[in-house]
């Protein structure tokens, strides 16, 4: 009996090995290629505690196995401080070279979405008391929608931020929308409702900064079922339409980088900065294709898990600010807030002399 468990234990931890290998190449094998292993990119956290769980459970039965989980965790050990970081920079002296930007998507300023206490009003206020005690040059915010009775367009414009764009032009009720203390030199718009670049000045310096919100995977609370019914090896037809979406979205993000977002990067010809909410994790397509041209403030700066989305999906890092390697970045920072399903990102950077 002991030995049928053992390979019943054994069958089940060759495939969380290969998983887990999987779910790494979404950066080598695009999703029109192969969808499967974008899906599976999602996972690669869970199932990088699930080969740590195996790892224990072989040394506790003294049996040489657990050198499976070890080989699959140290062949793909580098993604770990895309999710992980240890040390890092939270907060630095200001200074005038210094540019300190957040990207914030504020889901309208409503809270979690089980947060009755929460309303657009007192939403806002409390996101006026981090920009108070953040004080960033530059804010990259998606799903920025007007409370009720809280005039934030001048409560913004009495704290500095007398310039803004967004996907609506000069509207300040915006799906996305940038405010800036920094005067907007020119705006690059492509006339899309997830994504724009502007160029900023600061103190003589230019940068560009794009601001995007990519298409979310919009799932609904029969997804959210379907998705507790896989975890359980149980399939229905709403798992086959959440897969679905999985599917379509992970192709449109590939789409997006290949044709829009890889050819402003690369045209350039000032420090460039890519900012807002990828809805992708740092294991996906999207994300491993972006940092082959930008670098990533968090393993240069992150402190902790990288979560930056809390809702009731499970929490992932799909908020970002990306740089090129022109721009150093001296400090990273997740801003905690019951404001919103996601968490606010604070960078500070700095141009490279």
């Amino acid at each position: 009996m002991k030995k049928l468990l053992r390979i019943i234990l054994l069958i089940i931890n060759l495939l969380a090995v290969l998983a887990l290998i999987f779910s790494t190449l979404a950066g080598v094998v695009a999703p029109s290629r192969f969808v499967p292993i974008s899906i599976l990119s999602y996972g690669y956290f869970l199932l990088l505690l699930c080969n740590v769980l195996f790892v224990i459970i072989w040394l506790c039965l003294s049996r040489w196995e657990f050198l499976l989980s070890v080989a699959a965790i140290a062949v793909r050990l580098s993604f770990v401080p895309l999710f992980f970081q240890v040390g890092g920079v939270q907060d630095v002296e200001p200074a005038d070279d210094q540019i300190k930007l957040m990207t914030f998507n504020t889901h309208a300023f409503g809270g979690l979405d089980s947060d009755t206490a929460m309303t657009t009003d007192s939403g806002a206020v409390l996101f006026l008391s981090i920009v108070d005690e953040e004080q960033p040059d530059v804010m990259c915010l998606q799903e920025f929608f007007r409370p009720r009775h809280v005039s934030l367009a001048d409560s913004l414009y009495a704290r500095g931020y007398r310039y803004h764009y967004g996907v609506r032009g000069s509207s300040v009720s915006s799906p996305l929308i940038l405010f800036s203390r920094c005067p907007i030199e020119r705006v690059h718009d492509i006339h899309s409702q997830s994504k724009f670049s502007v160029d900023i000045n600061k103190g003589g310096q230019e940068v560009r900064v794009c601001c995007v919100h990519l298409d979310s995977y919009q799932l609904t609370e029969k997804d959210m079922k379907a998705l507790e019914s896989l975890t359980h090896a149980q399939t229905d037809s709403n798992t086959h339409r959440l897969m679905r979406k999985f599917k379509e979205t992970t192709l449109r993000h590939e789409q997006e980088w290949d044709e829009e977002l890889q050819p402003w990067v690369e045209s350039s010809e000032i420090p460039f900065v890519l900012a807002g909410d990828f809805n992708d994790t740092p294991a996906s397509y999207l994300y491993q294709k972006a940092t082959k041209y930008l670098v990533d403030p968090y393993v240069e700066q992150g402190r902790g898990l990288g979560t930056t989305y809390h809702g009731p999906f499970p929490a992932f890092r799909i908020d970002y600010v990306l740089h090129t390697p022109d721009i150093e970045a001296l400090s990273y920072k997740r801003v905690r807030t019951a404001i919103s399903d996601h968490y606010p990102v604070v960078v500070t950077l700095k141009v490279k002399s």
